[in-house]
């Protein structure tokens, strides 16, 4: 066997092997009974851009993890997805943080980060990562074509929203959610340059109606 032949079977293998790990971690935090509920409900709202503020779409289109808490940088919680579904969530303009986690798992969470601006439409996916939830913007500058499957995500998932009435059961058991985003920030601190964009929302990124 030739070296480069070897190098190349070792690469497919490392990649084969790391899909199956990620797949497997995905089953177990799936199947998992999450320590916060699931408060989604259906929503047959259009998604619509507010002039007054920033509309954020979050799909999960392929995965399907239960009960992902979405945090505003202030650690609110500001949505959440459960199995295969897209959420819209309204932020103000300017600087941003957004976390996922897992229920209220900390080792799970994820972070992107940007500037964000009023009266624009910006998108950011939830997948599955060894041993927790990965969470990344959706704009034309995503690798491996991923946004030109943007409506594809959003036709093949319903809408959901929180329901309000199961809000406050779910906050309560999130607990002091400090944790959650330090532990988000600590893991995206030790990420190579490829990944970070890959979490981070240039202006530019949103659309105007």
């Amino acid at each position: 066997m030739s070296t480069i032949h070897a190098v190349t079977t070792i690469g497919i293998r490392d990649r084969i092997a790391r899909a199956a790990r990620i797949f497997a971690a995905a089953c177990l935090l799936a199947s998992c009974a999450p320590a916060v509920p699931n408060i989604t409900v259906r929503s047959a709202e259009p998604i619509v851009p507010s002039a007054d503020s920033v509309t954020m779409v979050i799909v999960q289109p392929a995965t399907h993890l239960h009960a992902v808490d979405i945090l505003d940088g202030h650690g609110q919680l500001v949505a959440q997805v459960d199995d295969l579904c897209h959420t819209v969530v309204r932020l103000p303009e300017g600087p941003t943080l957004l976390y996922a986690v897992v229920g209220n798992d900390r080792s799970t969470a994820d972070r992107i980060e940007g500037t964000l601006v009023a009266g624009r439409l910006y998108y950011a996916t939830v997948g599955a990562r060894e041993g927790g939830v990965e969470l990344l913007t959706l704009n034309p500058r995503s690798p491996g074509d991923r946004w030109k499957h943007k409506s594809e995500y959003l036709a093949a998932t319903p809408r959901v929203q929180m329901d309000p009435l199961r809000i406050t059961r779910a906050v309560n058991e999130l607990g002091d959610t400090h944790a959650i985003l330090e532990a988000a920030d600590a893991r995206v601190a030790k990420l190579d340059a490829a990944a970070l964009a890959k979490r981070t929302i240039q202006e530019s990124d949103g659309f105007f109606p």
